[in-house]
């Protein structure tokens, strides 16, 4: 591949991720303009934005979606089309075509239709009081002389300056002898007044004997510019258009000046350019440059890159626990050595360092949930079209930081919710007024540190979920007993909505009602090391809490024993650690509980008994108190190794099998540990029926094989 080739596939992939940002802001505007319809500040955004993708297209090659772009934009020019009521949805549909043709450009397959699209425009063009003429005529003369980034970032740096940037045209005479050397002259007199930072066209181009247009940045003002390029046989007619923008600290007022000689010829068909429109075009485009050049110091990384230094990070956690180690052994050896405190304050120093350092690369990695969050606008007011319901959208802790892993990964969970809300929690506007309820639903997405996680929700005012349904249904399905359902607090029972083909829906639609998707949030949640909890009272709503770690590269974690096998858990799930013996240890329902402080705590034991039954009474146990979403329960552990900074070495199927690890590490003696999975933990012990609960041995899930291949996988990912 070529030099060429290269940096076109560059260019594709920064315009492929510019573009996505550029049809998230046409979204949003087109939902503003279906708000206020014939707002002109909002469509002539919506021009700016399509203008961008036109010119980002064609430079990619992208003929296609460039002529589309480009006709969307023709239309928006018209005053009439702007106006009609119908634009918002054109806005709309032109995002949805341009979406899947960046996606089909991305695989290289078939592009989709245009002819909606180009329907819709052509309907919005043939409106009644439409001029097209000029405006298309306007169109076209500001794509051939359209001016470029460089000289729309001279226009900005002379505004800033505290300059006027003036839109100059000089209609040539038609019975000039020298048209080109005209042109010359014309320059010339504009330099004598301040800086020509653009001439279009070319010196030697035939069109120059007809019109030329030049930028001035000066501080004189519009009168002194025509004065002076009213040059006698050679020029025609002059304007001098000043451009909007913001000026630092003028030196003079200045205003807008047409004027032409009074000796001006009727000027004829083929020299008619108008260039009003085309100056609009430039201010427009230079309001957006100031815009963005306050993010002209955001560097654009990929991911991977970042995901690589952080995995130089946890080497060196893992470098810094090996060190420590050995001074713990050479402490131990040589007590009274004086090296021993040099060591340690070099120790204590390099780890001081390393903590900044992880600090500032676990920001680089965070991003705000606006991203995410700025999706669902569009995406509800979709959804509840399609459900015949009046939805209002309310966000809010859009600042709130996220790992971008974990934000990729809960888009799909936060969207089966939110259709859900839409679909099964809100209700239809007539019943909603029957129950006292304002017609428009109120459907909330919130975001907000707690400790060291992150809690997201989603929130609606609907009619509450019944529990008692729920409950039918699950018995129906033959997921629980009707013995065993009698049993089954709230909360447990709202819990089977998570079950994979279980929906209370009473008909399929497009929205909900398959039984899919409500599984996908609690599997991908489990992976995510998360939780989620269901809130819900009849008739005033139901709000669904997810609960996220903020990275998944570095935890804080207790390490324990398990039948001499090393394992830890996240230290933000442990509660406390209690001390106890096997004769407190009860059985109900063949099920271990533990009385804890006149609280009946559910215990899960990861190991069996180390004693006969005949000293099994006397034995001590730890057990760690771990929290899970809503939920308590007790670990029961051999013994404890203390606490320990882990960096997360992520597992795949030919290393282990089973759901109940997430993760391995390796400590600085060289040691492997295993990372549980809290959730499939609780999960799995949870399924189990009775007579099973205390016949598992947790330390023999994994198999010596699977323990040596865990081995040589975590030490395989340092390389």
């Amino acid at each position: 591949m070529s030099q060429s080739d290269d940096r076109m596939v560059e260019l594709r992939e920064l315009f492929f991720e510019s573009a996505q940002e550029l049809l998230q802001a046409l979204n949003e505007e087109a939902l503003k303009l279906e708000k206020r319809p014939g707002d002109t500040e909002i469509v002539r955004s919506l021009r700016r934005i399509v203008h961008t993708l036109k010119g980002d297209s064609a430079a990619c090659g992208y003929r296609e979606l460039s002529e589309v772009s480009h006709e969307l934009e023709d239309a928006l020019a018209l005053e009439s089309a702007a106006a009609d009521a119908s634009l918002a949805e054109v806005a709309f549909t032109a995002a949805d075509l341009f979406s899947a043709m960046l996606a089909a450009y991305r695989k290289k397959s078939k592009l989709p239709s245009r002819d909606p699209l180009r329907k819709m425009v052509k309907q919005l063009t043939e409106a009644p009081g439409t001029k097209p003429g000029g405006k298309k005529k306007a169109a076209v003369s500001a794509k051939a002389l359209g001016w470029t980034e460089y000289e729309k970032l001279a226009v900005q740096k002379s505004q800033e300056s505290g300059r006027f940037v003036y839109h100059v045209q000089a209609q040539i005479d038609p019975h000039c002898a020298m048209p080109i050397a005209g042109r010359q002259l014309v320059q010339n007199a504009l330099a004598s007044l301040g800086d020509v930072l653009a001439a279009r066209p070319e010196a030697g181009s035939p069109a120059a004997s007809k019109l030329v247009e030049f930028l001035l940045a000066t501080e004189k003002t519009g009168e002194e510019i025509s004065a002076k390029c009213r040059i006698p046989t050679i020029v025609a007619s002059v304007k001098a258009d000043l451009l909007p923008g913001e000026v630092a600290a003028p030196k003079r007022a200045a205003k807008r000046v047409e004027t032409e000689s009074v000796a001006a010829p009727e000027a004829t068909p083929e020299q008619e350019t108008p260039a009003v429109p085309m100056a609009e075009e430039l201010a427009a485009e230079v309001v957006s440059q100031q815009h963005t050049t306050l993010a002209e110091n955001i560097l654009r990384v990929d991911s991977e890159r970042i995901d690589s230094v952080l995995n130089l990070v946890g080497e060196l956690i893992i470098g810094k626990s090996m060190l420590q180690q050995a001074l713990n052994e050479f402490s131990k050896f040589y007590p009274k050595d004086a090296m021993r405190g040099k060591f340690a304050d070099a120790m204590a120093f390099q780890a001081r360092v390393l903590n900044d350092l992880q600090r500032s690369v676990m920001k680089i990695r965070m991003v705000p949930v606006e991203q995410l969050f700025r999706r669902f606008p569009r995406m509800v007011r979709d959804v509840a079209r399609q459900c015949g319901k009046d939805v209002e959208l309310v966000l809010s802790g859009q600042d709130t930081d996220l790992d971008k892993s974990i934000l990729d990964a809960i888009a799909e969970p936060l969207t089966h919710l939110v259709r859900n809300a839409i679909g099964h929690g809100l209700e239809p506007a007539d019943e909603r007024q029957q129950a006292g309820k304002p017609a428009k639903g109120i459907l909330r997405l919130s975001a907000y540190h707690q400790g060291n996680q992150v809690i997201v929700e989603v929130g609606d005012d609907g009619g509450g979920m019944d529990v008692q349904r729920i409950q039918a249904t699950a018995i129906e399905l033959g997921l629980v007993t009707s013995q065993d359902a009698a049993r089954l607090n709230d909360a447990e029972t709202l819990d089977f909505i998570f079950r994979p083909g279980f929906s209370t829906a009473r008909k399929v639609t497009e929205v909900s009602g398959r039984g899919v998707g409500m599984d996908v949030v609690q599997s991908v949640l489990h992976r995510l090391k998360g939780t989620i909890h269901i809130e819900t009272h009849p008739g005033q709503g139901t709000t669904f809490r997810m609960k996220l770690p903020l990275t998944l590269a570095i935890i804080k974690a207790l390490l324990f024993q398990v039948q001499e096998r090393l394992y830890a858990v996240p230290l933000n799930a442990v509660v406390e650690i209690a001390r106890t013996r096997e004769s407190e240890v009860h059985q109900v329902d063949h099920y271990e509980v533990l009385q804890l402080r006149n609280q009946v705590l559910p215990l899960v034991r990861l190991g069996r008994p180390r004693a006969q039954d005949a000293d099994r009474a006397a034995t001590k146990l730890f057990v760690l108190v771990i929290s899970v979403g809503e939920r308590k329960f007790g670990l029961i552990v051999d013994g404890l190794e203390g606490e320990e900074e882990l960096v997360i070495k992520a597992l795949d199927d030919h290393a282990v099998s089973t759901d109940l690890v997430s993760g391995a590490s390796i400590l600085g003696d060289g040691r492997v540990v295993l990372i549980l999975n809290l959730s499939a933990v609780v999960e799995h012990f949870a399924r189990m029926r009775p007579e099973e609960a205390g016949a598992v041995n947790f330390g023999l899930l994994l198999s010596q094989a699977d323990r040596a291949r865990l081995s040589q996988s975590a030490v395989g990912g340092r390389a």
